[in-house]
Formats: structure tokens, C-alpha cells, sequence
């Protein structure tokens, strides 16, 4: 039968059925129906106690202030069946007491009351063996009272007793015994396993021939620990280069050339402008597109993007090789005299987002720094600034022909004010505390300053990486 309990400490906050137990206390096998009294306050009815959340459930929701750490009563009252049996257990008890002790079922008066305040001995222990039987010492073999020798336990053991494959000339003293297996303890078990951290710094630390993993989510890198070194987990799918065409800058043919012409590309600011028949493309977004041309010299003049591959009715070319030829095709890239371009190929890694990530494209020198900038010339991809406070006191690191293009950027900064990446103040592109980040930015002009309207920002940003990002074919 559930008894009184005593809560120490309760919450029930206004319009709430649910009493929150904030102790230890038990509120395990709660019946329905009881009561509680709580600061106080006039009794409650509850209907159920949830041991795991440690809350009990009022039938009707509590209004008025919130009651907050207070002391609380919970009596089990309700149950007219719970009642009956406690006093059907208790009329038992009494008649099994009178029954032991008095003149038959019922009569408790006869109970001398001496046997209850004074029992024998062997009603409040665990009785002794002498208490029982004796003394045992009357009943053991006088060998069991000392330490037997040898013979008085097992006698001489003869050469017939002894394993056929021991000499028992010389060895009669050598026993065999089966052999023991040693498992590994719980703790060299544990051991093994390796320990799982997340990580915002590479680790330049030996490991000490620890088994650990760290997770770096920022640059999306994981690191395992070897025996005084870490091995970086890549997430590199693919590597190869691609042809980043610019304005003025063409593809040449050797000869005039007529036929069909399928080409794969990437616009990046002009669309398909410069391209055979000048189609009509979005930008940043692979387009596979086929042409007949009629004594075609050249092509792409006002083209700015990336080339994936170039067919031709002779031949078939994918521009990775870094190279300005391409003898599949009869082909070259060149300036608009005809003369051969330096190969304006960059090298681009594929990851398991399935986007592609061009080779650092960090400037050494930024295309305009405000009066509060500085560049570090030791290292130059960290910058301090002192209380830039204006909108136009911005680190930008290119002219406007890089606006358009899609960027990852990873940063770590010691400014504890918001920082805008972006001269939109697009709130994607805030850091709001210190720390590493990871930015994707989108057609915007990087352009870190304040954010507007903001405190003014005073601290250090270093550029870990920028790359330019190309989406991953469809």
C-alpha cells in the first residue's frame, strides 16, 4: 500500500497540470486519486506519477502564480479498494498475533505483552549454530579443527597414481595443469576503442600513440591518431583541371572548321555570349550545348567560364591536361591575335557535397583595405583592424569582375563584435563571436567590415582558404 511522501522540492508553474519533483525523492507507484498539498495551498487531485520525467499529474491544471522549489505532501487518499485492502491486511495481522501469542483468532487481549517487548533471542537474529545444535566442536572430526597433514587427507600417492607421460623416476613432484586462457580486462577492452572529439584547430601534436578521431565540421576533415602523427581523412572525391576562359581569350582551330560542334560548359558572368550561335544560358550552371558551324576559325572571344570538353565531327578533347593544344581537335587556346595563351587551367578537387573547389585564390595583396585594415607581412592572410566603424572602412579582396563568381571561405577571427562578409550585410554571411568558420558565398562582393548599425569591430581575421566553388554536373 503507497504511504505519505515528503517532497523537499516542487515546481508547478500558472496554467500547468504537471508537477515537476526537483529531488531524488521517489514518486514510484503513485495511485490515482491522491492528494497533495503543496506550499500550503489547498489539496490537489492526481491522476499519475511518470517516474522517469519525475512529474506528477494534477486532474485539474494549476492558475496562479508559479510555485517555485516549495515543499510538497502527497497522501493516497481516493481509492475506496486500495482503503479495504489495507484494512483487511491489518484485521489479518491482528489475528495472526493473537493466534501466536493468544487464545485464538481475534482475541488480543490475551497477548502476554512480554513476549512482544522482550522476544527470545532467536527472533531478532540469525540464529548460531550452537543455538541450534550445539556445540559443533563435539561433532567435526578432530582433523576438521587444525590443518591435516597429507596423509591423514589423501596418503602416500603411489607410482600408479601418477600421469604415464611424467618420469616418475626424477619428476614425481612435477603436476600437470590445464591451460589458462587470460582474457583481456574490461578496462584493456575499453582501450581499444578509439575516442571520438570534434576539432576547430588542425592538430599539430604528436598523438603519443593515443586512439583517437577528430572531426574537424568546419572544413569538413576528419583526423586519426597513428602511433606519433595524424593522418587526415580527405574529403576529396575527385581531382583534374579546367580551362577558366577570359574576355578577349578564344578557342582557335588550325584550320577552318565545319561541322558539328557540342561543347560542355560553366558560364560564370556573361552567359553564352561569345559561344557558337550565342545561346541563351543562366550562369553557374553546367549546360551541355551542340552547334553546326560553317567555316569556324575561332570561337569564345567574350566567353568568361569553364570548359569542360570540346567535340568535334574528328576528334573528342577534355580540357584537363593543362595544355594549350589540343591535337584531338586541331585545336588551341589563344590570344586574340592567334598567338598561343599562357594555359589558364586551375586545378579543382571534387568533394563528396558533389561541388567542385578550385586551388587557393587568395590575393597576395587585397584590392583595397579601409583606413582601420592592416595586412600582416609575415603572413599575408592575416589582417588587424582597429574600430572600423564605417560601412566603406572594408577589407575587399577583388575588383568587380570577381563579384559574380560563387566562393568558400574559411576564416578564423578574434573580432567579438558582428562582422559583415559581404557588402550587402547579408546575415547568411555574419560571424557573430570568435571562432573558425565556413562560408559558402554566392554572387556577392567579398567585402568584410562592420555589420550595419553595429558596434564598431576591433580584432584580427586570417583567410585561411578561399576557393572558387563550381556546381557538380547534373
Amino acid at each position: 500500500m503507497s504511504a505519505v511522501r515528503e517532497f523537499p522540492s516542487v515546481t508547478l508553474t500558472n496554467n500547468s497540470n504537471l508537477v515537476q519533483i526537483n529531488t531524488n525523492d521517489s514518486n514510484f507507484s503513485v495511485v490515482p486519486g491522491s492528494v497533495i498539498f503543496i506550499a500550503g495551498d489547498r489539496p490537489r487531485v492526481v491522476t499519475s506519477g511518470n517516474t522517469v520525467n519525475r512529474t506528477l499529474t494534477l486532474a485539474i491544471a494549476y492558475t496562479g502564480n508559479d510555485i517555485v522549489e516549495k515543499s510538497a505532501t502527497l497522501i493516497p487518499l481516493g481509492q475506496n479498494n486500495v482503503l479495504l485492502s489495507a484494512i483487511t491486511s491489518l484485521t489479518e495481522a491482528q489475528n495472526g498475533l493473537a493466534e501466536a501469542y493468544g487464545d485464538g483468532p481475534g482475541n488480543v487481549s490475551e497477548i502476554s505483552f512480554s513476549m512482544i517487548v522482550d522476544p527470545p533471542a532467536t527472533a531478532t537474529q540469525w540464529p548460531t549454530w550452537e543455538q541450534v545444535q550445539g556445540d559443533i566442536n563435539e561433532v567435526l572430526p578432530e582433523t576438521a579443527t587444525r590443518f591435516p597433514n597429507f596423509s591423514e587427507v589423501g596418503g602416500k600417492v603411489s607410482v600408479e597414481q601418477l600421469p604415464d607421460d611424467i618420469d616418475t623416476d626424477n619428476k614425481r613432484t612435477q603436476a600437470l595443469s590445464p591451460p589458462l586462457k587470460q582474457n583481456p580486462s574490461l578496462t584493456h577492452i575499453l582501450s581499444d576503442y578509439p575516442t571520438l572529439k570534434k576539432t576547430v584547430d588542425i592538430p599539430t601534436y604528436s598523438p603519443n600513440n593515443r586512439r583517437e578521431m577528430l572531426f574537424d565540421d568546419v572544413r569538413q576533415v576528419a583526423y586519426v591518431a597513428l602511433t606519433d602523427e595524424w593522418l587526415p581523412i580527405s574529403n576529396i572525391v575527385e581531382k583534374r583541371e579546367f580551362l577558366l576562359t577570359t574576355n578577349g581569350k578564344r578557342i582557335w582551330f588550325d584550320s577552318a572548321y565545319t561541322g558539328s560542334l557540342t561543347l560542355r560548359v560553366y558560364p560564370m558572368g556573361n552567359g553564352g555570349n561569345g559561344l557558337p550561335d550565342n545561346p541563351s544560358l543562366d550562369n553557374y550552371q553546367w549546360h551541355t550545348i551542340t552547334s553546326t558551324v560553317t567555316s569556324v576559325t575561332s570561337f569564345g572571344s567574350s566567353f568568361i567560364g569553364l570548359i569542360d570538353y570540346i567535340e568535334t565531327d574528328e576528334g573528342f578533347e577534355t580540357l584537363s591536361t593543362a595544355r594549350s593544344s589540343f591535337p584531338s581537335i586541331n585545336a588551341y587556346y589563344g590570344e586574340s591575335d592567334g598567338s598561343k595563351a599562357p594555359n589558364q587551367f586551375k586545378q579543382f578537387t571534387l568533394r563528396q557535397d558533389g561541388d567542385w573547389y578550385s586551388e587557393d585564390v587568395m590575393p597576395a595583396t587585397p584590392y583595397s583595405m579601409g583606413s582601420s585594415w592592416s595586412q600582416d607581412s609575415q603572413d599575408p592572410r592575416l589582417f588587424t583592424v582597429n574600430n572600423a566603424s564605417g560601412s566603406a572602412d572594408a577589407l575587399r579582396l577583388f575588383s568587380e569582375n570577381w563579384d559574380d563568381y560563387d566562393f568558400e571561405m574559411v576564416l578564423v577571427t578574434d573580432v567579438t563584435k558582428t562582422m559583415a562578409l559581404t557588402v550587402s550585410n547579408n546575415a547568411d554571411y555574419y560571424t557573430y563571436f570568435e571562432g573558425t568558420y565556413r562560408f559558402i558565398i554566392e554572387q556577392e562582393r567579398i567585402y568584410l567590415k562592420r555589420q550595419a548599425s553595429f558596434a564598431p569591430i576591433t580584432g584580427t581575421v586570417r583567410i585561411e582558404s578561399l576557393r572558387l566553388r563550381v556546381k557538380g554536373y547534373e
